[in-house]
């Protein structure tokens, strides 16, 4: 079973202004997405601070007003503390868990006065904390309510970039597809406009010099007609293959259409590129238990000596595979500028 050539999708072309657009804008969007989350991460953290620090403020202002009421209370006792006196002093002053005890036993979560009742005795008691009843019920509910928000932001966010990269990759396989040959897998006319021209300009700001390979394959209708055009398909895929098989992994190698074949190249190199593509075409070719021998005519030119548009390139090739074909089948002619034009 014959098998086409594979599709290399390094050799697609550059996406064109809108497709780069999109993604830019995209890719803004991201970034504002994540800048919005660090910086909303970073409000609740100093709020979150900032409630740790009220909430101590608030309990250190408490603690010292409730100490100053008892001692103010146990100053004005003139028989001093005892559990009737403790019971009203706890009443009057609205004290949670005010008793006698020892001073050793004083826990650290109550508070004593230091002042005895009998040898040893204080009256401790466990302050009303308001700083410390109000977080206990409205720092949960606002650490959750702003947890929540963050996973909010997040998923919200998280489900943006991956819209958005799920459309960058339908945009970028829709550009491959706009740019392949459907029966070749190779490039088609699209991609050799656009990648001939992105080659000719970096070429022209310092870049590689390139080289364009235009190919025609010789007596192909003679095959069409004779083992019918299903025959002729399989003789282009297995020439794209070859061709693809033979450049080098930069190089760009389209099918114009018909028979016709381009590459692009560096200008380096060229006679081992076209020692080894003649190689190629010198295998035969089995097509439904036939062997067939294909030959091919080439038209060169290269940018060095055509500079300028890419269709004063593309038209040096083809002039120059028009020699190739008329001296006959299988040669190869490259383009030499007349010297009225290098002068």
């Amino acid at each position: 079973m014959l098998s086409t050539a594979a599709i290399n999708w390094g050799d697609a072309p550059p996406r064109g202004p809108d497709a780069q657009a999109d993604t830019q804008a995209l890719r803004r969007l991201t970034l504002l997405i994540l800048a919005g989350l660090a910086c909303t991460l970073f409000i609740f953290a100093f709020m979150l601070l900032a409630s740790f620090q009220a909430v101590s403020l608030i309990d250190e202002a408490g603690r010292a007003r409730e100490a100053a009421q008892v001692s103010r209370y146990i100053d004005a006792l003139p028989d001093g503390m005892n559990e009737v006196t403790l019971d009203a002093m706890a009443t009057t002053l609205e004290l949670r868990g005010a008793r006698l005890t020892q001073a050793a036993n004083v826990r650290s979560t109550e508070l004593a006065v230091s002042i005895a009742v009998g040898s040893d005795r204080v009256v401790a008691w466990t302050p009303q904390l308001l700083g410390t009843s109000t977080f206990e019920i409205v720092a949960p509910a606002r650490i959750g309510g702003g947890v929540l928000f963050v996973a909010m932001v997040g998923i919200i966010g998280w489900r943006v970039v991956a819209v958005g990269n799920g459309l960058d990759r339908r945009r970028a396989a829709a550009t491959r597809l706009a740019h392949t040959d459907t029966l070749t897998g190779l490039g088609n006319r699209r991609a050799f406009d656009v990648g001939l021209a992105s080659r000719l300009t970096h070429a022209e700001e310092g870049g590689p010099g390139v080289v364009l390979v235009m190919l025609d394959l010789d007596d192909f209708k003679a095959i069409n007609d004779a083992l019918g055009h299903s025959a002729g398909d399989a003789v282009l895929q297995i020439v794209g293959r070859h061709l693809r098989e033979t450049a080098g992994r930069d190089d760009l190698v389209v099918r114009l259409g018909g028979d016709e074949f381009a590459v692009v190249r560096d200008a380096a190199g060229l006679d081992d590129y076209l020692a080894a593509l003649d190689r190629r075409f010198d295998q035969p070719i089995d097509i439904g238990g036939r062997r067939l021998r294909v030959a091919a005519s080439i038209g060169m030119a290269r940018s060095e000596d055509f500079p300028g548009a890419p269709a004063r390139l593309l038209q040096a090739a083809d002039i120059a595979l028009y020699r190739a074909k008329r001296n006959g089948p299988g040669n190869a002619e490259l383009a030499v500028p007349s010297i009225r034009h290098a002068a």
